[in-house]
């Protein structure tokens, strides 16, 4: 399966985070309760990678679909209302009501991204299609 740009991106940061995390795959896999081997055939291609997959794997290696998709379309630091602070001031952010509102908001901000890069798979594939 040939995949996309955008897919290859979000593959391979999360191959990053997978690193990064130092958890082996096969540990993500059992936890996640997934068969054995689909993390490397959905991060290679062979299988399709979907968004549910990407938020089921963001919690396992400690991280945000906000933070994940800020990082991988580059966001500035000073985009993201939470930069430069740790996970226990990001905690008591969260229960800010303000602060929770501008997470929305960045998470909207995200998704519209992700919509948008979906769109453009979607016109590329058809593209293809027609060649």
């Amino acid at each position: 399966m040939t995949l996309h740009p955008e897919e290859r991106r979000i593959a391979g940061l999360l191959r990053e985070l997978i690193v990064q995390s130092g958890t082996p795959p096969e540990t993500l896999e059992s936890r996640l309760g997934w068969e054995l081997g689909r993390l490397s055939s959905l991060l290679d291609g062979r299988l399709r990678l979907r968004f549910e997959d990407v938020l089921e794997l963001l919690p396992l290696l400690s991280t945000t679909p906000t933070d994940f998709f800020a990082w991988l379309y580059g966001f500035d630091a000073k985009d993201s209302d939470a930069s430069g602070k740790g996970k226990m001031e990001l905690t008591t952010l969260a229960n800010d009501s303000v602060a929770q509102r501008a997470l929305d908001r960045r998470f909207e901000q995200s998704l519209r991204v992700v919509r948008a890069a979906i769109s453009r798979r979607q016109a590329w594939k058809e593209e293809r299609g027609k060649i």
